[in-house]
């Protein structure tokens, strides 16, 4: 518990303490703005966002730099043509991090209407990203950890907005050594974040993934997480990055697309990834329809007529 960050009930006190004992929630009509974040329990389909507007790699590091909007708006709109819910935008640059956030927003915005994802260890930069957003309340705030300084950044931001936010499960100590480490982290987690007032429907905890180059066993930790917060917080949304999971090897696609159906089998709610990678995109829509999250195949079947499962 973080004394400074509590705050008195409010009305959402009531609806959190429905979430934490396991009653299933239904949106209600004219309640959120955001209903496309906000998706049916039952066999709903995993929520994608777009990780390719990320300053680590090369050209879009360039393209921020150089204020390229051609590219960064090309990134965009085929991302959102290749079937993604949300974009994350990661600017990178410490010193002129929010400047290049708001830069980029901006332009993408002139392109897309798709919600934005604001992705930043710097509560200034998601400050500065959230001033240029047109729909604030579909605007993921991304992240927090239990480090005092993110959350007193960004928790009042996301209180304001009543939007979603992603929450990794990782304290001062760094990324915590087993499964049951990350839900004691993410208990804690979903207390502050209760007590401060904001809706845990719109929190997201990052189960996350790590190299499986750096050590045996790190993608079944990844798994046993998501299963267990499952167990413990049904109604709390999981999130990964999937792409974490193939650094530092060769063959990079064939470890994604091979880890992807794994972690929709263990009930993750929302990924990060590649959508422009058609064969991750197939694995996605086979793996739907397989584990009960396309009702009759029908997504399934109309990629497969439209030319988009690359089998």
């Amino acid at each position: 518990m973080i004394p400074e960050l509590t705050e008195a009930p409010d009305r959402f006190a009531k609806r959190n303490r429905e979430v934490l004992h396991k009653k299933v929630f239904q949106a209600r009509n004219g309640s959120y703005s955001n209903l496309i974040i906000f998706r049916e329990l039952e066999k709903k389909a995993m929520l994608i966002i777009g990780e390719k507007i990320n300053t680590v790699r090369k050209n879009i590091a360039l393209a921020v730099e150089k204020k390229d909007v051609e590219i960064i708006q090309k990134e965009a709109i085929n991302q959102v043509k290749a079937g993604v819910d949300v974009l994350d935008v990661n600017v990178g640059s410490p010193l002129k991090e929010a400047e290049n956030m708001r830069w980029a927003i901006k332009v993408i915005q002139e392109v897309v209407n798709i919600p934005l994802c604001i992705d930043s260890p710097s509560p200034e930069t998601i400050k500065a990203g959230f001033q240029v957003c047109k729909d604030k309340r579909r605007t993921w705030a991304n992240s927090i950890t239990l480090q005092k300084k993110r959350m007193e950044g960004v928790l009042p931001l996301v209180k304001k907005y009543n939007c979603p936010l992603i929450a990794l499960c990782m304290d001062d100590k760094g990324i915590p050594p087993s499964a049951e480490k990350r839900v004691e982290v993410a208990r804690r987690l979903i207390k502050v974040v209760s007590d401060f007032g904001i809706l845990l429907d719109n929190l997201y905890l990052d189960c996350l993934v790590e190299p499986i180059s750096v050590g045996q066993g790190k993608a079944q930790q990844t798994l046993a997480t998501i299963r267990m917060m499952k167990n413990t917080f049904p109604q709390i949304k999981t999130i990964v990055c999937l792409s974490a999971v193939s650094f530092g090897l060769p063959g990079r696609r064939l470890i994604n697309r091979t880890f992807l159906p794994l972690l929709i089998e263990a009930g993750v709610d929302a990924i990060f990834l590649d959508p422009l990678d058609e064969a991750i995109m197939a694995t996605l829509k086979a793996a739907n329809a397989l584990l009960n999250k396309d009702e009759s195949c029908l997504k399934y079947i109309s990629a497969h007529r439209e030319g988009k499962l690359k089998i």
